[in-house]
């Protein structure tokens, strides 16, 4: 099959043993470098952001940028005419009566929070019916979506879409089955600042990159005024040239049985990376000791000190993949599908509210995991590292001038480090997403303390 759309100059494709096809480099490529910058065919807000965003190009609304409410629905808002007349032409001239009919139904009510986004984003693409006929015989986004593979569930079609019922002719019907059963297992959760914010479909990430949970690559999210939101496909480490490059369909910091479960249903493929190939073979792993006893902080140190180094002030995190090789096997138990839930929520409670010293003690613990888990250079890392260094300076802020010189010095250069660690994970995936974020985080926070 010839593919419809014009390859990224960084990507050929080959022959894959499972899969498809397989994207690899056609040159080395640098660790933070772009592999491929792809438009959206179609974008929809989670409920959530409605009215916070410009529903076409997704900007937040600020002191900058006022929105303006679609006249017709009053559930639809823009930045300006570009984004609205744009919308207007795209799809929102045939959904703009439907919208509010639509989504106070029973049967749109009775949808998961999902596949009420998805129900509405169906019905965008729907309404654009003309480019569908086009591309089933021209290149272009549009073809390369029908040439996906369909998922598990592409001979059941239950979403309700955004028209008048009893109105739908049967050509847009069979066409919505047709797009439906692709749905689901090619669609993305967008993010920004790695918070979901909404979906949309790239056909062209769907048909080039495969899985993996150790990933050589992450998707981010390019957000500007009056523009369709674009996909970056960012290096999260060097590639070799004719390496495979992959990226993660889900989380994988997942348990192992969850992971494979949903790649399951989702994708209908198991994952044989070699994260999984690890956890497969020591799965099922025991429970971790109740959280508060001895046996859980021995625990946590052993698995500090193997992931980060016994000495906080020289700490070093991994710079390669699979570092959970060699674990000793008395950390397995950090594999259980109960202890990340829970170290996770007593870092949140306690980063929050306090004590400080007990969040430190706990974002230690699962920056270690985070290290452990994730192929270096993975977002989640440096988002946490930053998070933990925000801590640590609420820990010298909280104690003022009766903290110890020797005891605030040790702790501020601690914030240093993880901030260190932020900047380089951070900086090697780039500005994504709204203004600000995590990167202006990081240099007001480097100001604070080099006020000090």
């Amino acid at each position: 099959m010839v593919l419809s759309e014009v390859l990224p100059p960084q990507v050929r494709l080959a022959s894959h043993a499972t899969a498809r096809n397989a994207a690899v480099a056609t040159s080395a490529l640098p660790s933070g470098s772009v592999i491929a910058t792809i438009p959206g065919l179609a974008t929809c807000l989670l409920p959530s952001e409605k009215g916070k965003r410009c529903d076409a190009c997704h900007i937040l609304q600020s002191d900058a940028v006022t929105l303006k409410r679609c006249s017709g629905c009053a559930s639809f808002w823009y930045c300006g005419t570009l984004c609205q007349m744009g919308a207007w032409k795209a799809h929102h001239k045939k959904l703009c009566k439907n919208f509010n009919t639509l989504t106070t139904s029973n049967e749109y009510q009775a949808l998961t929070p999902h596949d009420q986004v998805d129900a509405l984003l169906l019905s965008q693409m729907i309404a654009d019916s003309a480019s569908w006929r086009a591309g089933q015989s021209t290149s272009g986004p549009h073809a390369t979506f029908l040439d996906l593979l369909k998922g598990p569930r592409a001979d059941v079609f239950e979403l309700p879409l955004c028209l008048p019922k009893g109105a739908l002719p049967s050509e847009s019907l069979s066409l919505a089955k047709e797009l439906y059963g692709r749905f689901g297992n090619n669609n993305f959760a967008l993010h920004s600042h790695l918070n979901a914010y909404a979906h949309g479909v790239f056909p062209l990430a769907s048909r080039l990159f495969n899985h993996s949970c150790i990933p050589n690559a992450a998707c981010k999210y390019i957000i500007r005024a009056s523009e369709p939101v674009a996909m970056q496909v960012v290096a999260l480490r060097d590639i070799a040239e004719g390496e495979e490059i992959t990226i993660p369909y889900l989380d994988p910091a997942l348990p192992y049985q969850t992971r494979q479960e949903a790649l399951e249903v989702n994708y209908s493929f198991n994952c044989d990376c070699r994260l999984c190939r690890f956890q497969s073979g020591i799965h099922p792993v025991n429970a971790p000791p109740e959280r508060g006893s001895d046996a859980l902080r021995a625990l946590e140190v052993a698995l500090r000190t193997f992931a980060l180094g016994a000495d906080a002030q020289s700490m070093r995190v991994p710079t390669a993949p699979g570092t959970f090789e060699s674990m000793p096997t008395t950390l397995h138990p950090v594999f259980h599908e109960t202890y990340l839930p829970a170290l996770s929520e007593v870092f949140s409670k306690t980063s929050h509210e306090g004590p400080y010293v007990d969040a430190v003690e706990a974002g230690l613990t699962l920056l270690a995991l985070y290290v452990v888990v994730y192929p270096p250079q993975y977002p989640q890392i440096g988002m946490h590292a930053l998070e933990l260094s925000k801590t640590i300076w609420n820990v010298i802020c909280s104690a003022g001038p009766d903290m110890p010189a020797r005891e605030s010095e040790v702790l501020e250069a601690q914030t240093r480090r993880f901030l260190q660690i932020a900047a380089s994970v951070l900086q090697n995936f780039g500005p994504e997403g709204d203004a600000g974020g995590p990167l202006e985080e990081i240099h007001v926070l480097r100001d604070a303390l080099t006020s000090e």
